[in-house]
C-alpha cells in the first residue's frame, strides 16, 4: 500500500513540475504561455484578441446565483429597513414578473423560509423567517444556497419589495 501511494505521490509531482517548466507544451488556448498577465498594451497589437476587464472591473449586473432568464430586482425597489442583520436580501424576478425569487444561505442548523403577505398596488411584502439550533446543539458545517420562489398574484412591475422578519 505505501508502495502505490509513494508511485501515485511521484507521478502527481512530476505532472505538476513538466506542467509548470514549459518543457515543449502547448500553452493552454486563451494563455499568453508566460506567468504574467497580459496587459493593456498587449492588447492593442494587430491581429492580438481584445481581453476583457478584470471581474472588479466589469459593470453590470452580477451573474453567480442567478439563473437564466431571471432579473435583478433593483435595490431601489427593495425596501428592507426593519429586517435584522444577517437576513437574506437578495431578490430576483421570473421573467414574466409574477414570481419573486428570494436568494438565501442556509447550512448546518440554520433555515431560512420565506413567504408573501400583504400585496398591494404600491408594494409587496415578503415575510422572512431565519431558525438557528438551539444554544449548544452541534450543527454540521457546511453552507449551501437556496432560492425560495414567492408567487405573486400580479407582476410585481414597479411595485416596491418589502422585506419583514416573520
Amino acid at each position: 500500500m505505501r508502495t502505490l501511494l509513494g508511485t501515485v505521490l511521484l507521478l502527481l509531482t512530476l505532472t505538476a513540475c513538466a506542467a509548470g517548466s514549459g518543457s515543449g507544451a502547448a500553452p493552454a488556448p486563451g494563455s499568453t504561455g508566460s506567468a504574467t498577465p497580459p496587459t493593456s498594451a498587449s492588447s492593442s497589437l494587430p491581429g492580438s484578441p481584445p481581453v476583457a476587464p478584470p471581474p472588479s472591473q466589469t459593470v453590470g449586473r452580477p451573474t453567480q446565483g442567478i439563473a437564466p432568464g431571471d432579473d435583478v430586482i433593483a435595490e431601489s425597489q427593495v425596501d428592507a429597513r426593519s429586517l435584522p442583520e444577517g437576513y437574506p436580501r437578495s431578490l430576483t424576478r421570473s421573467p414574466d414578473g409574477k414570481t419573486v425569487i428570494l436568494q438565501a444561505e442556509e447550512g448546518g442548523c440554520r433555515r431560512v423560509s420565506a413567504r408573501v403577505g400583504d400585496q398591494t398596488p404600491q408594494q409587496v411584502v415578503v415575510l422572512i423567517a431565519v431558525s438557528a439550533g438551539k444554544k449548544g446543539q452541534m450543527c454540521p458545517d457546511y453552507i449551501r444556497e437556496i432560492t425560495i420562489p414567492l408567487p405573486l398574484t400580479e407582476p410585481l412591475g414597479t411595485r416596491t419589495v418589502v422585506l419583514r422578519q416573520g
